[in-house]
C-alpha cells in the first residue's frame, strides 16, 4: 500500500476511536468528575503517564537509527517532563503528593506493552499517533467543557498548544518510513494494541475515580 494512503487509514482509525467518547466522556477528560478529589486522582494518573512517556522516548533513543526520529524523540522526552512538572505543581497546590500514586494495572500493562514495541514505525504508530492524538483530542474536549474548572484547564492549555504544534509529525514519519508491507503490518498492529489497551486503562480509571473501585 502507498505509505500516504496507509497513514490515512491509521489516522481515520484513531479518529473514530476518539469520536467514540463524544457521547460519554471518560474520567480521563475530567468532564464527568464532580469533586476536586476526583480531579486530583485523574491528574495524578495523567502525571504518571507523562513520566512514563518521557521514559519511553528516552529508552528508545539508542535503538532508533533514523537521525531525524532520534531528534524528535529526544525533544519529546524533554517536553513530557515539562508537562509532568506543570501537573505536579497543580497536584501539590491541592495538598496532594503527585508521587504517591499507584498506577492502575491496566495502565502499567499499557506502558509495558508499548515498551516492547520494536522498530520506528511500530513505536511511532503505537505511541504518538495512537496515544497522544487521543490525549490531545480529549484535552480539547476538556477545555471546551463548562464542568472542568479553570485550575485544570490552565496547564492543559499550555500542553495542548505544544501538542497541536507537532500533531502531524507522526504521520510524516510514517509516510517516509512505513514503505513495506511488513513495516505497515507492524504499525497497524501497534495501533490496534494501543487503542485496545488505552480503552482498558480509561475504563479502569472510570471505575477507580467515579465508582470508588480499586481499579
Amino acid at each position: 500500500m502507498d505509505s500516504k494512503a496507509f497513514v490515512v487509514e491509521l489516522t481515520e482509525q484513531v479518529g473514530a476511536f476518539c469520536r467514540s467518547f463524544d457521547s460519554r466522556p471518560p474520567a480521563y477528560s475530567y468532564i464527568p468528575c464532580t469533586t476536586d478529589d476526583q480531579r486530583a486522582m485523574v491528574m495524578k494518573s495523567r502525571f504518571h503517564n507523562e513520566l512514563q512517556a518521557a521514559d519511553l522516548y528516552g529508552a528508545w533513543l539508542h535503538s532508533t537509527p533514523e537521525l531525524e526520529v532520534k531528534g524528535i524523540m529526544a525533544h519529546s522526552a524533554n517536553e513530557e517532563v515539562e508537562h509532568a512538572e506543570l501537573l505536579a505543581e497543580r497536584i501539590k497546590g491541592l495538598g496532594h503528593d503527585p508521587f504517591d500514586y499507584r498506577p492502575l494495572p491496566a495502565q502499567t500493562g499499557m506502558f509495558n506493552a508499548l515498551a516492547g514495541l520494536q522498530g520506528t514505525c511500530a513505536r511511532v504508530a503505537g505511541f504518538p499517533l495512537a496515544g497522544e492524538t487521543v490525549a490531545t483530542y480529549l484535552i480539547g474536549k476538556s477545555l471546551g467543557s463548562d464542568s472542568v474548572p479553570e485550575w485544570i484547564k490552565a496547564p492543559y492549555r499550555h500542553i495542548n498548544e505544544e501538542e497541536l504544534q507537532h500533531g502531524s509529525i507522526p504521520q510524516g514519519v510514517l509516510e517516509r518510513y512505513a514503505v513495506t508491507d511488513d513495516l505497515q503490518d507492524a504499525a497497524r498492529r501497534a495501533v490496534a494494541m494501543r487503542l485496545t489497551l488505552f480503552k482498558e486503562y480509561m475504563e479502569s480509571l472510570d471505575r477507580w475515580v467515579l465508582e470508588g473501585k480499586p481499579w
